[in-house]
């Protein structure tokens, strides 16, 4: 089995660097997405690693806004073009693994077939969708560069009915934007969006779509529906603000007690040893 790991990264290359050396499995292939707002020059050294590659197709991110789905879908298009995998991992240059790469490797042997998206439905009550609902069935036009466009945004909301799902009988879902899926799940999703115009255009129109679009392509199709399962990132949301907490070495032990693989958020220029002992850890 093979998997491609796909790392979206905006800064930072040498803790792109450090995440690339916990990767190190003979069965991963890496693959950067190097922002396209900033330069990819100090970020070519990492391909001289073995099976590490830059995608060529560079987004410019912006946070909220519908170039984070695009450069996902870009960079999952690239990497089902350039390999074979089984499956396909999509993680931030922020994460890093708190299992050990051949445990990874081995839970997904385990597990062929599974679908590691995290699926929140609305009905669920879950404390998630008090902010997505206010998100998805509103208007947003963040998308737009013009003038006065939060205000023709808050009119728009005050006078047209609220927003439908365009395709009947379909349910939005989500949660994260950071998954672990099958490459035919990758591929049915790549094919349904680019026939499916007006899901893309429900979506540009959702602030923070990443974390709806790809759960919802996936969970409405009845052959992967049963095979989701959550993912496999553990995220501390505890601050109760935009951004989850940034984890440092206090978090260690709820990190080292976890059954996920992977977590988030971490920045080394807060907090490098936290990095280093899970290197450490995971290295065994």
């Amino acid at each position: 089995m093979r998997i491609g790991c796909l790392i979206l990264a905006h800064k930072n290359p040498l803790q792109v660097e450090k995440l690339i050396r916990a990767m190190d499995h003979p069965a991963f292939d890496i693959y950067v997405h190097v922002d396209g707002k900033i330069s990819p020059e100090s970020f070519v050294y990492l391909e001289e690693y073995e099976r590490v590659f830059l995608i060529r197709n560079r987004v410019k991110v912006y946070w909220g806004k519908y170039s984070l789905v695009q450069a996902t879908l870009d960079g999952i298009a690239e990497v089902l073009d350039r390999g074979q995998y089984d499956y396909i991992h999509v993680m931030s240059a922020q994460d890093f693994p708190i299992k050990s790469p051949t445990y990874f490797y081995q839970f997904l042997c385990e597990r062929k077939g599974q679908e590691f998206i995290t699926c929140l439905r609305e009905s669920d009550g879950h404390e998630w969708w008090k902010d997505a609902a206010l998100h998805t069935w509103r208007y947003n036009f963040h998308n737009w560069s013009i003038p006065g466009k939060y205000r023709l945004e808050a009119l728009a909301n005050r006078v047209l009915p609220r927003r439908k799902y365009p395709v009947r009988g379909h349910e939005v879902v989500g949660h994260s934007n950071w998954f672990t899926i099958t490459s035919g799940s990758a591929r049915y999703m790549l094919s349904y969006l680019k026939e499916h115009g007006e899901v893309v255009r429900f979506f540009r129109y959702v602030w923070g779509a990443d974390e709806l679009i790809f759960s919802t392509v996936i969970y409405n199709n009845p052959a992967y529906r049963d095979k989701v399962e959550e993912n496999l990132v553990y995220i501390d949301w505890s601050e109760r603000v935009a951004n989850p907490k940034l984890l440092t070495m206090g978090d260690l032990p709820a990190l080292l007690a976890s059954d996920k693989i992977f977590a988030r958020k971490f920045d080394m220029e807060m907090d490098a040893a936290v990095l280093d002992e899970l290197e450490r850890v995971i290295g065994g």
